[in-house]
Order: C-alpha cells, then sequence, then structure tokens
C-alpha cells in the first residue's frame, strides 16, 4: 500500500500546486494570514499577538514584581495583610531591641617560635648520603696547580 503523501502546502496557500485567488481555501488562508500594516511579529493566535484576546503585551514588566499579581509585594510575595502583620511584629520587636555592647579592642597574641628551619636531608627512610670533601686544591696530571 502507498504511503500517502504530505502536501508542501496547504490548502489556500499561494505556493501550493493547484492555488486559485477566488477559491474559499484562498480568501480564508489570506483573512488569517494577510497583515495590511506589513509583516507579523507573531503569527495569528499567538498570545504575544497584539489582535490576540488575552495578550500580555500591555502588562508592564518590573523588577520583583509578579505580572500575574500587582497586589502583591515586590520581591517577597506577601499579601497586604501579611505585610501589615509583618510591619507589626517588626515594629513590636524593634521596641525590644538593645543596643550592643562595645567590645574591648584585642591585641593579638605574639607568633610562636619558629620550629626546625634545618633543610631536610633527604627522603623519608633512606639514610643520609656520606659528605665528600675536596682537597683546597686541586693539581692537574702535567703537575700545575688549579685553581
Amino acid at each position: 500500500m502507498a504511503t500517502p503523501e504530505e502536501p508542501d502546502f496547504p490548502p489556500g496557500h499561494p505556493a501550493r500546486y493547484d492555488y486559485d485567488p477566488n477559491s474559499p481555501e484562498a480568501k480564508a488562508w489570506m483573512a488569517a494570514h494577510f497583515s495590511p500594516k506589513g509583516e507579523r511579529d507573531w503569527p495569528v493566535g499567538n498570545i504575544k499577538a497584539v489582535d490576540t484576546a488575552g495578550n500580555t503585551n500591555a502588562i508592564p514588566v518590573l523588577p520583583g514584581v509578579d505580572p500575574a499579581h500587582p497586589e502583591l509585594q515586590a520581591f517577597t510575595g506577601r499579601t497586604p495583610d501579611q505585610v501589615k502583620a509583618m510591619q507589626l511584629v517588626t515594629a513590636m520587636l524593634s521596641q525590644t531591641a538593645m543596643e550592643s555592647p562595645v567590645l574591648a579592642p584585642v591585641v593579638a597574641p605574639a607568633p610562636p617560635p619558629p620550629s626546625n628551619t634545618a633543610p631536610p636531608t633527604g627522603q623519608p627512610g633512606t639514610t643520609p648520603a656520606p659528605s665528600v670533601t675536596f682537597p683546597a686544591t686541586v693539581t692537574d696530571p702535567t703537575g700545575q696547580p688549579g685553581s
């Protein structure tokens, strides 16, 4: 059984192979897609389109304010009753608040004495290498003193 082919364009579209400008499909397509003021930013029926009922373009977006609930307090989202109650609690708590006492200055103690500052003598668990001493003057094989 052959698979039905999907049309390239919907009925009434100007690029469709059987386009007739006087057909009811073409008139319906033109009514839905023609914009006399120029190109559209949003397709017909999109919530952001100006001519769509219920669009949100006219609602201001302010920092901290929920656009869907502008009656709530900014940044906290509290209702007006919660705001009044919080102001009352804050006023009551501010009456019982006491100023913090001034602390006496603290002098830092002296730093501890330095520990062993000798360099390490090798890897842990190994015996130290024997020390090698060199003579003060070295003579070369010809017998001349070197430096």
